[in-house]
């Protein structure tokens, strides 16, 4: 009853004295504003937020978003033209309050309103001119004052900026410079807003503001325009034509002396102690550098220092890197570029010596490489560009050269550089980056006249392991992430000359040594070896070996009644897995082959995928070459490694050595053994030809490899794998050069089966030496698979024992890489 009457008595009301309506109650707060600062004294130390301003500012902004809702057909409310047509010049007022900062805390409060108002409203009309020559003037006051404690209120009004000029790229225009005739007017506030708000002080142009260090000509808006012409389509609701700045489809005039203001204020909040307002001007930066006009991307790299400040940035972080960094904690990072506000709030908060440094430098690594992936082709192609010359020529590069030959320092140094590059390449993957530093490292000229890449091949052959750890692991990354161009340069080159085939014919008959053959032939010296109890373990080892090889080819689909087809791939698995005679193995058993096999399956399907867009031969060259270079020729490593020779400096230890003597040569009938000679004869009496230069990469490669016995464990470990990533990469010449144990070439003619034959001859003499080997052998081998910590940090290692598991599980390897890539072959061309 009660409520019934009051409403009865509220109709009365109104229609005596009806409600005011939207606009009216727009007018009636702006009113209130005024009134506030006519009465307003300079000496009350009271805070804008204890005052009505906000609370009016905010009623004014709820009107205008509630007479959108009812606005239909994209026209504009009463509130909001009142705003356009400048009525009511609110947004020249909040300019006022940002300049004057009257009462304390009214510039935020003026830029929090600002951004509240273009981000809430679906119009806010900013191409007329009462509306975007306000946000102008608004902008310059922003970054006066480093360290402003209104920096995130700024940031934000330029974050929204952004997002209105990404949604109409056409605004970009208001955004450059200059806007008007001369600076002071820019400058200036109107003067009738000045009566309405006085303005305390004059505002001052900001004395190391690069923005405004340009000498305008006399005559700025002869030749500069801020407004697309030829547009006739795009104007805005109830304001005039010539306030319209924004047209999709006419280029942008820009002159040398523009600035893209927006960009340039985003750069000046790079340097902001608060990680929270450098994040939200990446942002920013992010958002015009990815818009698809070409006229907007020119201004960003012609008119803006854009791509130079981020790549300085980059730079610095680089030099503040602790020298003493250990290089081993460079690659546990795994960070993004936003990732760094989250630990850095806590100062306290430090993993390892060089952490928050190594993280600073990684975040901003990453969001370069964002930006490019993000960005106009035109900025990927000028930042690209700048950081090769800003940081990998400017910087890395010194780093990386003062290695071999120099002191520890200096060492380390060159080992914590390579470190760095190797995460680097890791953690990028924008094309354009990715080819620069590509062609940084191996250049385009000559190979030989590239000095950086003989620098760090030169780094790897230093006595300090450290530095050759670090380095080959750039290099396993090089591979990892390297383009056509980069794996041409370091590896194809060369090889894909073919120079390496001996110049004879592989079928030409070549007399051998007489006494040689004889001496092996003799009956009843083979009778005696075949006696000995060490050749019959070496015999069942091979028989054992033959009869896995064999289920594994059955098992994967191979016919083995089809001679031609299975022959040569049993050859070549052979080579490698009887490299090493039986007596001196640490798992004789060979249980993980398939194991192997399974992992070569993956590796080279990724390695397929990987070089797919390269522009390589097709695998049926592959099979050509092979069938038409390896056919008749065994793959028993027993037809090139003749230990006797290894002995015959030994004869005292002649008869303890016997066992390892005949391993490696023991056959299973005496026509074998015949076809080994012929192999070895040719070998012996090749014609001289010229060495094959397999180029300064692989040399390095085959070197390190030959040294095996006298290098740490992690050295080998990591240059293994880097040989076995060029054997799984598709390319037939290198496939051929790497993994065919058959190939005929000349004797002074390096490949990678002839240096693993030298390692197996050097370790099968130097192991025996060693007291209860075989024990030591099988001790060294559960240590390293069980991975223990402990023992790598302990100093206790057999350095010549560890070499000799990782050559033997090396083997097992190559073995299954030659036989996937051969199985990926037979199924492509059935």
């Amino acid at each position: 009853m009660l409520s019934r009457f009051s409403d009865v008595l509220q109709t009365a009301a109104d229609v005596l004295a009806p409600p005011a309506t939207r606009l009216e109650d727009f007018e009636y707060h702006w009113k209130m504003i005024l009134n506030f600062y006519q009465s307003y004294d300079d000496s009350s130390k009271v805070h804008i937020e204890d005052t009505r301003i906000p609370h009016h500012l905010h009623q004014m902004l709820q009107l205008i978003v509630e007479e959108e809702k009812e606005q239909h057909g994209g026209t504009v409310g009463p509130c909001l033209e009142a705003i356009v047509q400048r009525s009511i010049c609110l947004l020249d007022a909040l300019t006022a309050l940002a300049a004057a900062d009257r009462p304390p805390g009214a510039r935020a409060l003026a830029l929090t309103m600002g951004t509240a108002l273009l981000r809430r409203t679906r119009q806010p009309c900013v191409n007329s001119a009462h509306v975007y020559r306000p946000l102008q003037r608004m902008l310059i006051q922003c970054n006066e004052n480093p360290a402003s404690p209104t920096e995130k209120e700024e940031v934000e009004l330029l974050l929204t900026l952004c997002g209105l000029v990404r949604k109409e790229p056409g605004l970009a225009n208001i955004f450059t410079t200059p806007f008007v005739e001369d600076k002071a007017s820019l400058l200036s506030i109107p003067e009738d807003i000045q009566k309405l708000i006085p303005i305390k002080t004059k505002v001052q142009t900001p004395k190391k503001n690069p923005l405004f260090e340009v000498e305008l000509p006399s005559n700025p808006l002869k030749n500069v325009s801020i407004v697309r012409t030829g547009g006739s389509d795009c104007n805005a609701t109830n304001s005039s034509s010539a306030d319209d700045v924004s047209c999709k489809s006419q280029r942008t005039v820009y002159e040398d002396n523009d600035k893209f203001l927006l960009i340039d204020l985003l750069l000046s909040y790079l340097n902001s102690a608060d990680n929270q307002v450098v994040l939200r001007a990446c942002e920013g930066i992010m958002i015009v550098s990815s818009l698809p006009e070409d006229d907007i991307a020119n201004l960003v790299t012609s008119c803006s220092p854009a791509c130079e400040t981020i790549v300085e940035k980059l730079v610095e972080k680089y030099k503040c890197i602790p020298a003493n960094t250990d290089p081993t904690d460079v690659d546990h990072l795994n960070i993004t570029w936003a990732y760094v506000a989250h630990d850095f709030g806590d100062k306290s908060f430090n993993k390892f010596h060089g952490y928050r440094e190594l993280t600073s430098f990684f975040s901003w690594l990453d969001y370069c490489d964002t930006l490019m992936k993000e960005c106009h082709p035109d900025i990927a192609s000028h930042l690209s560009r700048t950081f090769r010359a800003g940081f990998l020529e400017g910087a890395a590069e010194a780093g990386a050269g003062a290695g071999a030959g120099a002191a520890a320092g200096a060492a380390h140094h060159a080992a914590l550089v390579a470190a760095l590059l190797a995460k680097c390449l890791k953690v990028i993957d924008a094309p354009d980056l990715l080819n620069e530093f590509s062609n940084w490292l191996v250049g385009e000229g000559e190979v030989s006249e590239w000095p950086l890449l003989h620098t760090l091949i030169n780094n790897c052959l230093t006595d300090n392991y450290d530095l050759t750890l670090e380095t080959l692991r750039f290099f396993e990354t090089i591979i990892e992430k390297g383009t056509e161009h980069t794996i041409h340069r370091l590896v194809l080159s060369r090889v894909c000359t073919r120079g390496y085939l001996a110049q004879h014919s592989p079928h030409s008959p070549l007399t051998g040594d007489d006494d040689e053959r004889d001496r092996l032939n003799d009956l009843s010296t083979w009778r005696e070896r075949e006696r000995n109890r060490e050749a019959m373990k070496q015999l069942q080892h091979e028989g054992h070996v033959n009869e896995q090889i064999n289920d594994i080819l059955s098992h994967e689909g191979v016919d083995l009644t089809d001679h031609t087809e299975s022959e040569n791939i049993h050859k070549i698995i052979n080579s490698f897995l009887l490299l090493l005679p039986r007596a001196i193995l640490s798992d004789p058993v060979g249980s993980d082959y398939e194991h192997y096999i399974h992992d070569a399956h993956r590796h080279y399907q990724l390695w397929l995928d990987i070089t797919s867009t390269f522009n390589w031969p097709t695998d049926q060259n592959y099979i050509d070459n092979t069938a038409s270079s390896t056919h008749s020729y065994d793959s028993r490593p027993e037809a090139d490694i003749h230990l006797d020779e290894a002995f015959q400096s030994e004869k005292s230890d002649k008869h303890n050595t016997s066992i390892e003597k005949i391993g490696n040569y023991c056959a299973e009938d005496k026509c074998q053994f015949s076809q080994k000679l012929v192999l070895r004869s040719r070998d012996l009496n090749s014609v001289p030809e010229e060495e094959f230069d397999e180029g300064p990469f692989l040399k390095m490669l085959f070197t390190l490899l030959s040294t095996m016995p006298t290098q740490p464990y992690q050295v080998n470990l990591h240059l293994t794998s880097i040989i076995s990533k060029l054997a799984l990469m598709p390319h037939p010449n290198l496939h051929e050069y790497l993994l065919n144990p058959m190939l005929p070439t000349g004797k002074k003619t390096q490949t990678l089966f002839k240096t693993l034959q030298d390692l197996a001859r050097r370790l099968t003499m130097e192991i025996p030496r060693i007291r209860n080997y075989k024990k030591v052998i099988e001790n060294t081998r559960l240590q390293l698979m069980s991975e223990d910590p402990s023992y790598d940090e302990s100093c206790d290692h057999n350095q010549l024992v560890e070499s000799l598991i990782v050559l033997e599980e090396f083997c097992k390897e190559l073995a299954a890489i030659a036989f996937v890539k051969y199985q990926h072959s037979m199924h492509m061309h059935r």
